[in-house]
């Protein structure tokens, strides 16, 4: 089965992990399966089996809302899938600093791994 093409203009590329998010609820209404998405000559392109009870104008409002791609949203994007390898040795400095703050003459709180991650995602949000 051939798939269908759906082309809608858009002056800049968008942040495609973002537009994906937006758009895969949007997508999987018409129980066609899995999109693929690109952006080319000033145009998001998006291929499925079929559009069949897809909401197209909430789709091209998806598109339009989209952050537009930058480097940073790209790090952080790429931040929020590190491999489980860089997270254990993100995790494990961590610990490390925690027992340098638990000794400390007036001992700080220990930072979370959750706190650590999030640190780092807004540090790549100002690069």
């Amino acid at each position: 089965m051939a798939l269908q093409i759906l082309t809608i203009a858009r002056a800049t590329p968008p942040n495609m992990g973002a537009l994906v998010t937006a758009l895969t609820p949007l997508l999987s209404v018409g129980g066609a399966g899995s999109f693929q998405i690109r952006y080319q000559d000033g145009a998001v392109i998006i291929e499925q089996a079929h559009f069949t009870s897809v909401n197209v104008a909430s789709v091209q409002a998806a598109v339009a809302a989209a952050p537009v791609n930058t480097l940073e949203l790209d790090s952080q994007a790429e931040i929020d899938n590190l491999s489980i390898t860089t997270k254990a040795i993100v995790l494990a400095l961590i610990d490390q600093l925690n027992v340098i703050r638990a000794a400390l003459p007036s001992p700080l709180g220990a930072i979370t791994p959750a706190q650590a991650i999030a640190a780092v995602r807004a540090k790549a949000g100002t690069l």
